[in-house]
């Protein structure tokens, strides 16, 4: 018996067992589910997909392949989809939080109702997974660009919108080596673009309490590249790499609201807040093209949701300056997810005329993380105000993430 069948029986021996409804098989850690899968699929297969079933005896895969074919990539797409959408409600949050430490320190700015701001920011974030998880493991960065405008009603109500442009790609982790086994140097990738509108406001209820806002929707192009390895459980032909590619739509709908606190302490400005926040996600189905390999998949859509509650406590300090005033600031915060249970993407090999499915389930997410900033905003003469700012997650179980921003607001 090959070690890769070794390990695929122990692991369903531990309660990682294939489960059949409606014709299709639900991936759980992989490897066994995804072999009693291919063997359905090979029943009617066509084409170069029927060749390969031939030259394995009807499916049998080696087990290195069995892990290798599993499209759990399709599942980390759409995790990393609601985690782009975060990202966006974020970058709005954040606009908020300066626009009121903006405030707090009017000696130097101009007297204008309207400004103009931008902003670049850059991630990086990772996921670790055993070799058999549900979801891949992972590398990936983004960079996204924000500009926009807001105007001040009166002190008490500033409301504005702002547009930006995102590229987000990543690296899967690529499957281990094993006997006769040669995995290709990654298990692929992802690569997106987006664009977003997103509306916002704060408005003072009383000197110290407000009331935050915003509002957003995005349009996403995807470009999705999956590599995996076919090889027949005797390990004698040689194997097959597979490179398939496909550029779905998505679309991104987030929004929050939230309520704070400022004391102001002479230079010191310290609060809590609250905030609850809400993001959607969608990518359209999609069919790979795989160089006439045979194992292109069909893919359904994806739609996830999130409902995250979030507490925090923040400060700032000013600090006069002959040329302005510089503003230090921290923040911590509770993250609490309600929502974005584990859910199923449906595949289907493109050349089973049956359509046999194999359901992709991503993990379930770590329901409380913290995030950690700290920033550093200059108000300075005539109404231009930059600034640097620094987001770190702490306590989400096998991921990081790092983000950077830094932009200007110049008051008219």
């Amino acid at each position: 018996m090959s070690r890769g069948k070794m390990i695929g029986r122990a692991m369903a021996a531990s309660g990682l067992v294939w489960v059949a409804g409606a014709g299709a098989a639900n991936a759980q850690a992989g490897n066994p589910a995804y072999q009693t899968y291919f063997l359905s699929a090979c029943v009617g297969a066509t084409g170069p997909l029927a060749t390969l079933c031939t030259a394995s005896r009807g499916g049998q895969l080696s087990g290195d392949s069995e892990s290798s074919l599993n499209p759990n990539q399709t599942s980390v797409t759409g995790s990393t989809a609601l985690a782009r959408a975060q990202a966006l409600a974020t970058v709005t949050e954040r606009r908020l939080e300066g626009l009121r430490d903006e405030a707090a320190d009017g000696e130097t700015a101009a007297d204008g109702a309207l400004s103009l701001f931008g902003s670049v920011q850059g991630e990086w974030s990772e996921q670790d997974r055993a070799a058999f998880a549900n979801e891949r493991g992972f590398d990936g960065e983004a960079t996204r660009i924000t500009v926009g405008l807001d105007y001040r009603f009166s002190s008490a109500a500033t409301v504005g919108a702002s547009v930006s442009f995102g590229d987000y790609s990543s690296d899967f982790d690529a499957n281990l080596p094993g006997n006769a086994f040669t995995p290709q140097a990654d298990a692929g990738g992802m690569d997106s673009e987006d664009i977003t509108v997103t509306l916002f406001g704060t408005f003072a209820l009383s000197p110290q309490v407000y009331l935050d806002a915003t509002a957003g929707l995005g349009f996403t192009d995807y470009d999705l590249d999956r590599n995996a390895t076919f090889q027949e459980s005797n390990r004698i032909i040689p194997q097959t790499n597979v490179r398939a590619t496909a550029s779905p739509d998505g679309r991104e709908y987030f929004g929050s609201i939230g309520i704070g606190y400022d004391a102001q302490m002479e230079a010191l400005s310290l609060g809590p807040y609250a905030r609850l926040r809400v993001t959607k996600s969608r990518i359209d189905s999609y069919a790979e093209s795989d160089g006439g390999t045979g194992l292109g998949l069909r893919v359904g859509k994806s739609r996830n949701t999130s409902l995250v509650s979030i507490l925090g406590v923040r400060a700032s300090y000013a600090i006069s300056q002959s040329w302005g005033v510089v503003l230090p600031q921290a923040r911590a915060e509770f993250e609490h997810e309600f929502d974005d249970d584990p859910r199923a993407t449906t595949t289907s090999l493109l050349l089973d005329p049956a359509r046999n499915a194999f359901r992709v389930t991503n993990d379930r997410p770590d329901r409380n993380s913290f995030n950690l900033g700290a920033g550093l905003l200059f108000v300075l003469k005539n109404g231009w105000m930059p600034y640097v700012d620094y987001e770190g997650l702490v306590g989400y179980r096998d991921s990081n993430r790092h983000r950077v921003t830094a932009g200007i607001r110049v008051e008219f």
